[in-house]
């Protein structure tokens, strides 16, 4: 009986020693598999601080080319306004000097009426 318990102890013995091995192991598994998941939140952590900092370069960017965008329409449109009021104001000036001419032929005409009235009131008189 003596016999049968001291085998029997050597193999529980045994078996805590198999069991702890395995916890161990699992322990050991189960930790790498912890600092594999901490490096692995890290480095999106990481890409993820990356992705912002470009993203708020492109936001920058992309507010600085709509900028431009809006100053070089209002150029276009105060570049429009311009040509459009220079050739109005061409406009303008050719039809004052096509009445400046009229009036001016009007009143040469009247002029000359007036000088050929005078010399007929003073031939006549």
């Amino acid at each position: 009986m003596h016999t049968q318990f001291s085998a029997d102890l050597k193999r529980t013995r045994e078996q805590v020693v198999v069991a702890q091995e395995r916890a161990s192991a699992t322990e050991r598994r189960a930790l790498r598999e912890i600092d594999q998941e901490r490096t692995l939140r890290q480095k999106a952590e990481q890409a993820l601080e990356r992705a912002q900092v470009a993203q708020d370069g492109l936001r920058a960017e992309l507010e600085a080319a709509l900028r431009q965008a809006d100053h070089a329409r209002a150029e276009a449109e105060r570049d429009a306004l311009q040509t459009t009021n220079r050739a109005q104001a061409r406009a303008a000036r050719e039809s004052l000097t096509v009445d400046l001419a009229k009036l001016t032929a009007q009143f040469d005409a009247q002029a000359q009426l007036l000088a050929d009235h005078r010399l007929r009131a003073g031939a006549a008189g």
